[in-house]
């Protein structure tokens, strides 16, 4: 994909943590020309001085995708300035593969190769001077926090410049098969309130063990002893006073006060800002999903939602957060000196709206939150599948079931879900997991080798994920390029299996849902081993295995049997004395939707009786007796639930379900959360899912696997 370009970095930076690297150019033409792009971890492109492009789509070790940017509409006479800033931040996370940084650009008019990295003098490279690099993590998902000092004079001074020299990287190049995302910019010339702000060192303050030092060092961070600021606790050490409402900009503010301002909805992308200093300043911004426009506050969320800012007298600043996140409210507090807020906004950075099916929905309320839903997946399938634009921004394996459905419905096509499941196949084991087992998430780097962390069942639920894919969303592609890949999750259960042919003690971590049913998981846990049966189906249905069959109608029949009380279905049992194995009295709402969907069960049967009037009435009427319960929770219980209710008929059911579920996050951020709790994130990829089931309801599609 380049011609004559190479993957430079800055002498002997390349496994330094959490530097950025800036790539200067200059030509007189882009008129029909292109740029070709790409970096290990993250670049922002500007040109011109005006913000183009965030990138790469990101893939599996030892691979990059490359971005074709058209550069016409930014040409004009005279040199033009092309920017690329490169963020390497080689530490583990669940967002990107730990690699050496590089960074590689060509830019093309037709065949011309006009400039290209390695080649002679045309990129010039300097050390960062603004984003500080000694800075706590964001989180341990992801990278670094942002602190940016303004009080360098010239960026591009000789004390910053840096010899580039060819990267020890050297990826195999991959097309980016995404659409490129939309940079729209939503601001706000409004704030919600005012301030005076005071330190009070009784307030509570929340430390993130994955940003504070507590985590092991094998993940990758700067000590709080070894960083210049710690904006994250130090708010939470401020006691605010409200003393004015609402107002707009521009607003001054000093020395110990603080301005609030509400988006409305979350939205993920680029936070802005727009400020002038009067004094040299010290100023810090926090931001949050949700919380009072009266105090701000943090959601518990496991991130520093922080950034500060240090800017000289005089000086205005109006720039943009490197990385992505997600904001409703920001707080802006001067810690130090004066300024002017002139504006205060977020640029997006999501899937394109205009690439999604326009449906009709008649229930206002139901409208509403089809319309969440669709927010919530394209803040979440911008280059992967995602969990989350904040905390984590990683590909988790199960989500992605749901999203991958939510991604065909909404947008008739597969893009992203190509992507993304190409990073699996990609996935070579380097000894980071056991073998045949897939991560959990990926492309990821998650320093647990000596845990071997993995999720079992999220290998199950990929090889049910790619038996939709192929039967029914990408007929085309090519079903043996996963056959390595599910044959080897298979050898590997295969092992784990008693003399029943069940799973019995799977190692590492269970997981069932989030709720008490994840405490049920040893030694056999049955609605695993439901979903067990219908894995191994999906495979004999993928490549006309009949012995992956036969074994499949065992595994159900058995698990059938032994989980049935006569009333419900019990979550485990576990091995006694007598070394045979005995079922608890532990019974989870989740458990029998796992054995309604995979367990061949016809809850119509005279047998099934109970359980049908219990899934009629959200277990309202389940008499616990001797037996513990728990009901079901958003992830991935009440999914299964819509899964279920959508499988009987059930529209009347299903549409209070929906809207006394998810109303209230609608309410309160226009998005769908990972939790009924108020607590994770508020914007969560597999919730879109739920507009399946608002269309489900409205126009009564048939239910199958076709349709989703």
């Amino acid at each position: 994909m380049f011609k004559q370009a190479i993957p430079v970095f800055a002498k002997g930076k390349e496994k330094e943590m959490n530097y950025q690297l800036i790539l200067r150019a200059e030509s007189k033409e882009l008129k029909e020309c292109i740029l070709y792009v790409t970096a290990c971890s993250f670049y922002r492109l500007t040109v011109n001085g005006t913000f183009v492009a965030f990138g790469p789509a990101r893939t599996a070790k030892g691979y990059a995708r490359v971005d074709e940017i058209n550069l016409d509409a930014y040409h004009t006479e005279g040199e033009n300035e092309i920017v690329l800033e490169v963020a390497g931040y080689y530490c583990g996370t669940l967002s990107t593969v730990r690699q050496p940084s590089f960074a590689v650009a060509e830019l093309r008019r037709g065949e011309q190769v006009l400039l290209a990295t390695g080649r002679g003098q045309d990129f010039f490279g300097y050390r960062s001077c603004r984003r500080l690099q000694q800075a706590e993590r964001f989180s341990a998902q992801r990278h670094f926090g942002e602190l940016w000092d303004y009080t360098a004079e010239n960026p591009y001074a000789e004390e910053y410049r840096v010899e580039l020299v060819p990267a020890e990287n050297q990826p195999k190049y991959l097309l980016r098969t995404v659409p490129m995302p939309t940079y729209e910019y939503i601001g706000t010339d409004c704030y919600t309130s005012q301030g005076t702000f005071h330190y009070e060192e009784s307030r509570a303050c929340r430390e993130n063990r994955y940003s504070s030092g507590l985590v092991s060092p094998a993940w990758g961070q700067y000590y709080p002893s070894e960083t210049v600021a710690l904006p994250y606790r130090w708010i939470q050490k401020q006691k605010q006073e409200k003393t004015r409402g609402e107002g707009t900009f521009p607003l001054r503010l000093s020395e110990g006060e603080y301005v609030i301002m509400d988006m409305g909805a979350i939205y993920a992308g680029f936070l802005r800002l727009d400020v002038t200093a009067h004094e040299a300043c010290d100023l810090v911004l926090g931001f949050s999903e949700f919380c009072s426009p009266d105090e701000f506050a943090f959601t518990d969320l496991k991130i520093q939602a922080v950034m500060e800012y240090f800017i000289p007298a005089g000086k205005r600043i109006d720039c943009q957060s490197f990385e992505p996140y997600t904001c409703r409210f920001a707080v802006l507090m001067v810690k130090k000196g004066s300024i002017t807020v002139s504006g205060f906004g977020i640029r997006s950075y999501e899937y394109p709206h205009s690439l999604m099916i326009q449906r009709q929905i008649r229930d206002p309320e139901l409208k509403r939150i089809y319309e969440a839903a669709e927010r919530t997946f394209a803040h979440n399938a911008v280059d992967l599948f995602t969990d989350c634009p904040s905390r984590e921004r990683a590909g988790w394996l199960c989500d992605s079931y749901f999203t991958g459905r939510a991604e065909y419905f909404l947008t008739g096509k597969t893009l992203v879900e190509d992507a993304f499941l190409e990073n699996y196949r990609l996935y070579r084991n380097e000894g980071e997991t056991v073998e045949g087992v897939l991560p959990m998430c990926y492309p990821s780097d998650f320093p647990m080798r000596e845990e071997r962390r993995f999720i079992p069942q999220w290998n199950m639920w990929y090889i049910l994920e790619v038996r939709d894919y192929l039967n029914e969303r990408n007929r085309t592609a090519n079903r043996e390029a996963f056959r390595k890949s599910i044959y080897g999750v298979v050898k590997y259960l295969a092992d784990c299996e008693n003399s029943d042919g069940l799973l019995q003690n799977l190692p590492d971590w269970n997981f069932v849902e989030w709720s008490t049913a994840n405490e049920w998981v040893q030694d056999v846990n049955y609605p695993t081993n439901f979903l067990y049966s219908e894995m191994l189906y999906a495979v004999g249905e993928l490549y006309g295995d009949e012995r992956m069959n036969e074994k499949a109608a065992r595994v159900r029949a058995k698990t059938r049997e032994l989980s049935f009380d006569g009333e419900v279905f019990v979550d485990n049992a576990v091995l006694g004395e007598d070394g045979r194995l005995h079922n608890t009295r532990n019974v989870s709402e989740a458990g029998q939707y796992y054995a309604i969907l995979f367990g061949e069960v016809d809850v119509n049967a005279p047998q099934y009786a109970k359980l049908k009037e219990y899934v009629g009435n959200s277990f309202s009427t389940f008499q616990r007796g001797e037996r513990e319960f728990v009901p079901v929770n958003a992830f991935i219980g009440l999914y299964l639930r819509i899964c279920v209710l959508m499988k009987l008929g059930e529209r009347n059911i299903l549409r209070e379900d929906l809207k006394t579920f998810f109303g209230g996050m609608v309410d309160a951020t226009k998005t769908l959360w990972e939790y009924k709790q108020h607590k994770g994130s508020f914007d969560h990829g597999f919730a879109s899912f739920a507009a399946i089931a608002v269309e489900y309801v409205e126009n009564k599609v048939r239910f199958s696997v076709e349709n989703l």
